[in-house]
């Protein structure tokens, strides 16, 4: 009961009104079409004398005041716009067009369908109850309001209303991608800082060593008897440095390192080719290709390739097991690459549910702050292949990290962009094929009615009594069907046979007078108004 009688306030509520700019243009782009499509008509309908100015003026000041005030409500009170377009169409044909629009955006604007439905309901039996009192015996006139009911209002707001829900389907998977997206780059981020850890770990092992080495060979100087008290001082100052430094630096290590980073399971310092040695001896068959000179290469770039080797290594044995792996490590004077490939695996593959890429991740971040390009990927051939190419002549300034926040935006506008010629196709080809069927039956229409068009003046020079064959001389080419319930009864007298005629071409003539003609036994019998009911 409370939910019914908040129902009117609901539908008494104004939407949001216009979003943007564009909104605004589109709403402005429709009520010219509908002023157009409307004056349209008024023009075909002039008589033979024409309106007067006043007439004229006023016909289309309502037009102007009507399609605007179509338009405004079609936003704001989309029922109440769709009202005024149904009572407008019984003054004009064109607001009939301008129902089909009204109706769909009421299904696509409007967020609740109860409204709609409550409205529908009783603007239908409201119609039917009139058309009942005033025509009870025209079946006609009671199809003609359901199938318009059905075709002008109801299937275009069921249209609208898919339209808005397939919107808000795509929408919410849209953003269901992107959150998925945001979830990724947290997890990322965290294995980023996983990894730097790492690389703050490796760089305290190399430079720990160095500045113990320093520090030990600071103090051999400063025992050296043969050295001067200045030169003997100037060592002890070194090694005292040495030794601060390696503090701090143990300090910074600890407050970088996260308390969950595993504890290093191989020996520090350790090279790729005691790596791949260990490998080997765990039963992995490794082939390991050296090509140029890699004793030499900074730290962090020597600790990354170290690390993209072990990782690879790990991920083969995991998810590749009884695969060939080979390792090449490529080195010229400006750069190193490491490529680690396997090929298919041979022994039984591991469940469904494998890692989440996460040592990729770190690796890929290892790579980038060595200035490096990191892949990894199948190889084409069943295996998969990692690769990584970094400098070597000194810089590790990293490269920019990928920008991943417009994404999903770019792959949502894509999307777009692909169905943007079919959506279009799907509606301007109907519209075309009925704007260009309503052109071809008004056309023939309009030249079959010129072809039935008995003028007053043809229709005053007729004779009762004339002989038929002259009478017909004189008639058009076609006469118009008319149905025999439409007439008083005994309109058409006993024996005759009639034919009907239009007085004016107008297309829609508001004082068009419908002529009967009546033959008899070879004669013109009768001829005038025609006695409609």
């Amino acid at each position: 009961m409370s939910e019914s009688r908040s129902l009117l306030p609901r539908a008494l509520r104004p939407l949001a009104g216009w979003p943007d700019r564009g909104a605004v243009l589109r709403d402005v782009s429709w009520a010219i079409v509908i002023i157009a499509l409307c004056l349209t008509e008024v023009s075909l309908r002039r008589t033979t004398e024409g309106p007067s100015g006043a007439e004229s003026v006023a016909v289309v000041a309502a037009i102007v005041v009507l399609a605007a005030l179509t338009v405004v409500l079609s936003r704001l009170y989309p029922l109440s716009a769709l009202v005024v377009a149904m009572l407008c169409s019984f003054w004009l044909y064109g607001f009939g067009f301008v129902l089909l629009g009204v109706s769909y955006l009421v299904g696509r604007r409007m967020p609740r369908v109860r409204s709609a439905v409550v409205l529908f309901v009783v603007g239908a039996v409201l119609w039917l109850a009139l058309a009942v009192l005033l025509w009870p015996d025209d079946l006609m006139a009671l199809t003609t309001i359901v199938s318009t009911m059905l075709f002008s209002v109801v299937l275009p707001w069921l249209v609208g209303v898919y339209r808005r829900q397939h919107v808000a389907l795509t929408t919410a998977g849209w953003e269901h991608a992107r959150q998925l997206q945001r979830e990724n780059r947290l997890t990322a981020e965290q294995v980023r800082l996983r990894e730097r850890s790492r690389i703050a770990q490796d760089m305290h092992d190399s430079l720990g060593h160095e500045l113990s080495l320093l520090a030990l060979r600071a103090g051999a100087l400063e025992l050296d008897a043969d050295l001067g008290e200045e030169h003997r001082r100037a060592a002890a100052e070194l090694r005292t440095s040495a030794v601060t430094a390696t503090r701090h630096l143990r300090e910074i290590i600890g407050v970088l390192r996260t308390d969950a980073e595993p504890a290093p399971m191989s020996p520090a310092g350790e090279g790729v080719t005691a790596l791949v040695d260990r490998a080997r001896e765990s039963g992995m068959r490794i082939a390991l290709v050296h090509d140029g000179d890699t004793t030499d290469m900074p730290p962090m770039v020597d600790r990354a390739v170290h690390r993209v080797v072990q990782e690879s290594l790990t991920n083969a044995a995991k998810y590749a097991p009884g695969a060939d792996v080979t390792v090449w490590l490529t080195s010229s004077e400006s750069r190193v690459e490491v490529r680690v490939t396997n090929s298919v695996p041979r022994g039984p593959l591991p469940g469904a549910g494998g890692g989440g890429r996460r040592g990729l991740i770190g690796l890929r971040e290892r790579v980038r702050l060595t200035g490096g390009v990191f892949a990894a990927g199948p190889d084409g051939d069943g295996g998969w292949e990692v690769c990584a190419t970094m400098p070597l002549d000194g810089t590790v300034e990293a490269a920019p990290e990928e920008d991943d926040d417009a994404q999903i935006d770019q792959l949502q506008s894509a999307a777009r962009r692909r169905v943007r010629g079919w959506s279009l196709a799907l509606v301007l080809v109907p519209a075309a094929a009925l704007a260009a069927l309503v052109l071809v039956v008004g056309w023939n229409g309009f030249q079959n009615m010129k072809e039935s068009t008995l003028t007053p003046e043809e229709f005053a020079g007729l004779r009762v009594g004339d002989d038929q064959a002259d009478v017909e001389s004189v008639l058009p080419r076609h006469s118009l069907y008319v149905d025999a319930r439409q007439l008083e009864e005994g309109a058409v007298p006993e024996g005759a046979t009639c034919n009907y005629y239009r007085s004016d071409p107008a297309f829609f003539g508001t004082d068009v007078v419908l002529y009967q003609v009546c033959f008899a036994e070879g004669r013109l019998s009768t001829k005038g108004e025609a006695p409609l009911r």
